[in-house]
Parts: structure tokens; sequence; C-alpha cells
């Protein structure tokens, strides 16, 4: 556990919810900072970057992953917009008619969408290559064991088996002293 987490722990629910308002308190003004300095680029990167928000609030896992690929996929699809918009004199008027084209949405959200994919999709893509690679690493120490039973004769095969079921004997001994305790805390 780390010294963070282990600090929050020990905090009591009242400091906990004055912190999360003192956080809170930080981003207000930070966005009332940024509204008042660039206004129309906030109006597009909150419009754009919504699903990006909406990812973060949903998202329960400790590395936030889902987070942080739907919303690097989205800020590309949002970036090109923020370049257009810099260039142009009337900025807040731009802001309202590009948040207003639907293609520009469709734009932004689809590239969100792409980083939806991209999550969903690519653990049990390389996963089934990481599959396919350890079997194939599998299928060549059989034929090196094959080679040495060849070599070395049928008692060292022996030998090696008997050791492989007091190991799987052993796990299983261990295995079951396990069953007992029961682990009621939630992971998240």
């Amino acid at each position: 556990m780390t010294d963070q987490s282990q600090r929050m722990q020990d905090l009591t629910p009242d400091q906990q919810r004055q912190r999360g308002r003192s956080y809170l308190t930080w981003v207000l003004l930070l966005l009332a900072f940024f509204a008042v300095i660039a206004g129309a680029t906030l109006i597009l990167i909150i419009i754009g970057m919504l699903p990006t928000i909406v990812a973060f609030i949903i998202d329960r896992s400790k590395g936030k992953t889902a987070s942080i690929c739907v919303g690097s996929i989205n800020f590309i699809g949002v970036f090109p917009y923020i370049l257009s918009l810099w260039s142009q004199f009337d900025q807040l008027d731009s802001a309202m008619a590009m948040v207003g084209d639907i293609f520009t949405l469709l734009v932004m959200y689809s590239a969100a969408a792409f980083g939806w994919l991209l999550f969903l999709t690519l653990p049990s893509i390389i996963s089934s290559f990481v599959i396919v690679l350890q079997q194939r690493k599998v299928a060549q120490l059989r034929g090196e064991q094959k080679d040495l039973i060849e070599e070395w004769g049928e008692d060292v095969a022996a030998i090696v088996e008997m050791q492989k079921l007091e190991a799987q004997e052993q796990h299983m001994e261990h295995g079951m002293e396990g069953m007992h305790e029961v682990d009621l805390e939630p992971r998240f």
C-alpha cells in the first residue's frame, strides 16, 4: 500500500469530505481562470471531451486505464478543431459554431468511440497472440524433451514425472488450505 493511500485511510470521513471540497474548489478556480483567459477553447474542450469525462466517472480501475485510452484518442479528435479555433479572429462565435456543427461533434466523438474500441479489443487480441506464442514454446520444449529422453533414456523421464506429481500434490495441499479463508473485502 502506498503512503498516500495509507494517509487517506487514516483520515476521518469529515476530513475526507473537506479534502474533496478543497480539490473541487481548486478545480473550479482553475476552470474559472481558463474561462476568462481562454473561454472559447474551454467550451470546445469540455464539449468535445465529454466522452472522456464519462469514461473517467465510470472507470473504477486503479490506474484509470479506460480514461487514459479514451481520453488520449478523444483529444486527437478535438485537437485539430482547437488549432482551427486559435486561427480564428472571433473565437467565441467560432467555438459555438464548431460545437453546433454535427460533423465536428461526429469527428470528436468518433475518436472517443475508437478509443473505447481499442480499450475493449486490444487486451483480448494481445492475449490471443501470447497464447499462440506460449503454445509454440511448449511444442518446442516437448520436442527438446523427446530428444533428451531418446538420448538419456526412459529412466530420466520417470524421475521427472514423479517430481511433477509430487509438486502437483503439494500444490493441491496448499491450495486446499487457502480455501478455508474467506476474503470479504471488495476489490476495486
